[in-house]
């Protein structure tokens, strides 16, 4: 494999100065040399073509296409870097790396991903938006195009008509052999010592040589901060970009900031906590009458108030960085279950706050929309699983950071297994629940009610009162309010039928004991 040949740059400077005037001289970033038209460098016209030994074309250009050389500096590779200044960065699918040399900076783009090369590309600012582009690709006869480009934002950019910087491609340091091709230009220098890049990798070649070539939607992207000043030396392992770990100090920007923040946030609410109040409903209602409460403080109060604000900030990220809204899977998905789960939650207020009025001899167990809300229950939390790892393996990726840490991955994959297995367990406990509700149904035991003085169905029954017409506990089923016996089909009508253990006997013992304190019912949620 070819090492990149970034630092080699001073030898071939200076073989370039000692040229004769009539020799071609396109690695020259000012545009002077002898006899070819670099002088001409100040007219930005929109393509050149030209190959590697001809010199023909300007080669300062707006946009150069020209054969990609694979003549050698590697002779040059050893040699001493003394007074240089530079600095590389690379990502999980290619590296940056700059050189200055005097008036001229030299860059070098390197692919080092497994993926094919479609076209490279780097920009200069820390945005899309209104950053200077270089974008270079591969043609099918071996020439290589540079097209310099500009965006409004997050969108394809257009030919710059009129760059601030001319770039110039240096053919002899370009290279689209081997596993790690690599594309060189130089632009002019400026007073900047730290140079803030954007960059961008598609595994698409837009099969058109010319400058204006439509291109596919990159597959990665990110920033680099690269050091002008930093000193370079051939014995330092900085001469091959490839194998620089720098990309995982450059310091997060602002959109990245709030990516995380709303990574964080929906994780702990979507895997978390909703899952958590899935279980609590599942495991405690057979056991306890409190369970109700914990379930929709967690699923709708802390669940809901970290959806909001995590959502809020993946929009907000999106906006920073100048990209697309619902352009890719990931946001689209988001969108859809953000929606799903404030159903979820007003059918669950729905099953609670509103009942259908009891019929005679009404048998059910439980009305459709309980079912409903189980099931889009499980789906909500179900799609976050998958939209979780569709964010940390793609969203996060694309983003030029490097994977995610292991351990994210690990947990995802621990949870996704765990989870289901506890629910499962739970089920273990239908039995309990339906016999629960068949006692209630015979009059033998009623389940396990929510007895609070605080619902809007409820109300104080004093002893003796008929419960006929009182709404149902459980909200599993209307009770039968058209008997006037004071006991609901169910049993829930019963005020002292708050405990499963209690028989009829039992509970008519309570009621003469009770010394005539009065007692609320409140309805249940399944």
């Amino acid at each position: 494999m070819r090492l990149p040949t970034i630092f080699a740059l001073l030898p071939i400077i200076l073989s370039a100065v000692a040229r004769s005037p009539g020799e071609d001289d396109d690695f020259n970033g000012n545009g002077h040399g002898g006899n070819d038209d670099d002088d001409n460098s100040s007219g930005a016209t929109p393509s050149t073509t030209s190959s590697a030994s001809s010199s023909s074309g300007s080669s300062a250009t707006l946009s150069t296409t020209s054969s990609a050389s694979s003549s050698s500096s590697s002779s040059a590779a050893s040699s001493g870097l003394t007074g240089q200044t530079g600095d590389s960065q690379c990502s999980d699918v290619m590296c940056v790396s700059a050189v200055v040399n005097g008036g001229t900076v030299s860059y070098i783009l390197q692919s080092t991903s497994s993926s094919t090369l479609g076209w490279m590309a780097m920009g200069f600012g820390s945005q899309m938006a209104n950053s200077p582009m270089v974008i270079m690709w591969t043609n099918s006869d071996g020439s290589v195009t540079l097209s310099q480009r500009i965006a409004s934002g997050h969108v394809e950019p257009s030919v710059d008509s009129s760059p601030s910087r001319v770039a110039t491609l240096l053919s002899n340091i370009t290279s689209t052999s081997g596993a790690t091709p690599e594309f060189a230009y130089s632009v002019p220098a400026n007073s900047d010592t730290t140079q803030s890049v954007i960059w961008a990798f598609s595994s698409t070649n837009p099969g058109d040589s010319s400058t204006s070539a439509s291109l596919q939607e990159h597959d990665s992207f990110g920033t680099f901060s690269l050091d002008l000043t930093k000193t370079l030396s051939s014995g330092s392992s900085s001469t091959d970009p490839a194998s620089s770990s720098g990309s995982s100090t450059v310091p997060l920007l602002g959109f990245q900031k709030l990516v995380i923040a709303h990574a964080v946030l929906l994780g702990v609410a979507f895997l978390i906590l909703l899952p958590a109040g899935a279980l609590l409903a599942r495991w405690l209602r057979t056991f306890s009458p409190h369970w109700f409460i914990g379930h929709w403080i967690i699923q709708f109060y802390l669940a809901g108030a970290l959806i909001v604000v995590g959502v809020a900030l993946g929009i907000a990220a999106v906006s920073n960085a100048g990209a697309q809204h619902l352009n890719d899977d990931h946001k689209r998905w988001g969108i859809a279950i953000f929606v799903l789960y404030f159903v979820q939650c007003a059918l669950g207020g729905i099953i609670h706050f509103i009942k259908p009025a009891p019929r005679r001899n009404d048998t059910r167990t439980r009305p459709p929309q309980n079912y409903a809300h189980a099931v889009i229950g499980l789906l909500v939390i179900g799609l976050s699983f998958y939209q979780v790892r569709t964010g940390y393996k793609g969203e996060w990726e694309s983003m030029g950071r490097g994977p995610a840490p292991k351990g994210v991955n690990e947990a995802w994959i621990a949870w996704v297994v765990v989870l289901p297995i506890l629910y499962a367990a739970g089920l273990a406990l239908l039995p309990r629940q339906y016999r629960q509700e068949r006692d209630a149904q015979t009059g033998h035991g009623v389940p396990l009610g929510l007895m609070t003085a605080h619902s809007p169905l409820t109300r104080t029954v004093q002893v003796g009162e008929p419960v006929a017409g009182m709404r149902d506990v459980d909200g599993f089923s209307p009770i039968d309010d058209k008997r006037n016996d004071g006991v609901s089909s169910h049993g829930h009508g019963d005020p002292y039928a708050d405990d499963v253990g209690l028989t009829t006997s039992g509970r008519r013992d309570r009621r003469n004991n009770s010394g005539g304190h009065s007692v609320s019912i409140s309805s249940r949620h399944l």
